[in-house]
């Protein structure tokens, strides 16, 4: 039987890299077989020229994103810059603002313990009137939307 294969030139000597795993990997079906080091670097130079996201190609490969991003230097960025994290695991990620005079802004003073302003207060309101013709929050006016 013949399989294709590619020899791969590495800094330690010539690699063989076992195509159909490379390929499967990359399409998320590797289950319960690993790849060789030098495959999932081939996988996932592969992976980060087609522009997958930097989650997916670690999950799918089997590495963690530290080493992708030993792996390729400056190259690792986060779907947004929002989502990146701020400092060691276990830190929350930073939230993009939250305004007064929006469902979220209710919601944010709730978390907080505070009492809510009167602005998030009516927005809420707005919110909740929409959901009830709706039945969703998404595409709800905000007052800060509706007061401009």
């Amino acid at each position: 039987m013949t399989m294709p294969t590619v020899w791969l030139a590495t800094r330690d000597g010539l690699v063989l890299l076992d195509l159909i795993a490379v390929e499967l990997a990359m399409n998320g079906r590797r289950k319960g077989w690993k790849l060789t080091r030098d495959e999932k670097w081939f996988a996932a130079r592969i992976m980060l020229d087609a522009e997958v996201p930097y989650s997916i190609i670690s999950t799918r490969v089997g590495v963690s994103g530290t080493t992708l991003d030993a792996w390729f230097p400056g190259e690792i960025e986060p779907a947004a810059e929002y989502m990146a994290r701020g400092g060691p695991r276990g830190l929350p990620a930073p939230t993009p603002d939250v305004r007064c005079g929006t469902r979220r802004g209710y919601r944010r003073h709730r978390k907080r313990g505070e009492r809510q302003c009167q602005r998030c207060k009516e927005a809420n309101a707005l919110a909740d009137r929409h959901y009830r013709l709706h039945g969703t929050y998404i595409g709800a006016p905000e007052l800060s939307a509706v007061a401009s």
